[in-house]
């Protein structure tokens, strides 16, 4: 309904193809990770299968190959920002078009 209204929406253009279902990624949790008083937390803000005293610590601590749909249950019908929209700012890089995309949305929100 967002699109066929023509909504703004404050998610890049290729989360939103994600998120319609027309386009796979993969989850990236370590590509926006949560920091909190008792330290940095992993895998993501959704799951804390540990918490780190430094970002290193984090990075090297975690299997992350081990999580997103596919890998681990908990994770089975996610499509949270936070895990998929560094792997769509990734996407993005991979071909002209999407750069275009993704910029264009940028500069004009």
């Amino acid at each position: 309904a967002a699109r066929k209204n023509n909504y703004r929406w404050l998610a890049s253009p290729i989360y939103q193809d994600f998120l319609a279902g027309d386009r796979k990624l993969a989850c990236a949790p370590w590509g926006s990770i949560t920091r909190n008083p008792y330290g940095w937390k992993g895998p993501c803000y959704l799951l804390t299968d540990g918490i780190f005293p430094t970002f290193e610590a984090l990075m090297d601590g975690m299997e992350w190959e081990e999580y997103g749909p596919g890998n681990d249950p908990r994770c089975e019908h996610c499509a949270i920002h936070s895990g998929f929209e560094p792997s769509a700012a990734f996407e993005a890089t991979k071909s002209l078009r999407d750069t275009v995309r993704s910029t264009a949305w940028t500069l004009t929100g």
